[in-house]
């Protein structure tokens, strides 16, 4: 039983030598890694570490974070030298060729410059680059002027939309078909991208000419060549011009920056004939982006409602 107990206390011995020889070594180690890079100093710079990996080139990359839409300029930028492996392709290498520039994406600190990123002044002028991001486009036709504040709104004003429908329903008293009108705020508080419209000259007098009625009511002599302004025979009657100046509208269109539900909701109504769904632009004051909230449909008792 001695011996057993003396056999364990040699070997715990053996075993606290060999740990501390162990921590001995990794404090040697520690020092001389210390030495080593006092040695080679402490201010060494990005550029000669990155040419210790080898090849390098200068390129453009940002120096700071850039918003979609933001114009870039000189501040934003900087060169740094980046390892030809990790240069991507078509980057730009000038920091003239990148100002002035705009971008058509969000930009971030230290990333390079690819021309997917930015655009010129001149691709600002297309309508994808006016729709915000998250947003559709969508054009509503304009039977009447009055449906949009007279054609006033203008590009980059806040409108709402009001949706009216008269559909058919069941009287429950006579079982006849009645219309059932409603209305309702179909979305709020959304961008117009634009107001076009077409014109053309409008001419009040015909150049038609009638000769006397034949015995059987019909139109005894024949009209003049229809004419569509452009010399095309049979597109509409031919007109003369009493004022130069005179137009109508033949066709208007609002554009406007909606979510795609909301899109698909005003292109249903849209859709439908003028006696079942119109709808009507309401502009907002230029600092009003209060949305209204809980609303119900308005009907035709809502007219003659007691406050």
């Amino acid at each position: 039983m001695a011996r057993s107990i003396a056999q364990a206390t040699r070997g715990s011995s053996r075993n606290r030598s060999i740990l501390l020889l162990a921590a001995l070594f990794g404090l040697l180690s520690a020092g001389l890694m210390f030495a080593f890079l006092s040695t080679r100093g402490g201010d060494e710079s990005v550029e000669e570490t990155l040419r210790d990996a080898g090849e390098v080139e200068t390129m453009v990359v940002m120096a700071r974070d850039v918003a979609f839409g933001e114009t870039i300029t000189s501040d934003m930028l900087t060169e740094e030298p980046v390892p030809v492996r990790a240069i991507l392709p078509s980057a730009y290498q000038n920091r003239a060729d990148v100002e002035g520039l705009v971008a058509a994406a969000p930009l971030f600190a230290g990333e390079q410059v690819l021309p997917g990123k930015v655009t010129s002044t001149a691709d600002q002028d297309t309508l994808a680059f006016k729709v915000p991001e998250g947003m559709r486009a969508l054009s509503l036709e304009v039977p009447h002027e009055a449906w949009v504040n007279a054609g006033l709104p203008q590009p980059g004003d806040r409108v709402d939309v009001l949706a009216l429908t008269a559909m058919l329903a069941e009287d429950p008293l006579t079982g006849d078909n009645v219309p059932e009108v409603r209305s309702r705020l179909m979305v709020q508080d959304v961008e117009v991208l634009a107001l076009a419209q077409s014109l053309v000259d409008y001419f009040p007098e015909t150049e038609l000419t009638r000769e006397d009625d034949d015995e059987d009511g019909e139109l005894g002599g024949e009209a003049s060549t229809a004419t569509n302004g452009d010399g095309e025979d049979g597109a509409r009657q031919a007109f003369r011009a009493t004022d130069g100046s005179q137009t109508y509208e033949e066709s208007v269109s609002v554009t406007l920056a909606l979510l795609p539900e909301d899109a698909a909701k005003l292109a249903l109504l849209d859709a439908l004939d003028d006696e079942a769904g119109q709808y009507r632009i309401l502009t907002r004051h230029q600092s009003d982006r209060e949305i209204i909230g809980d609303q119900s449909n308005w009907t035709l008792e809502d007219l003659f409602e007691l406050n």
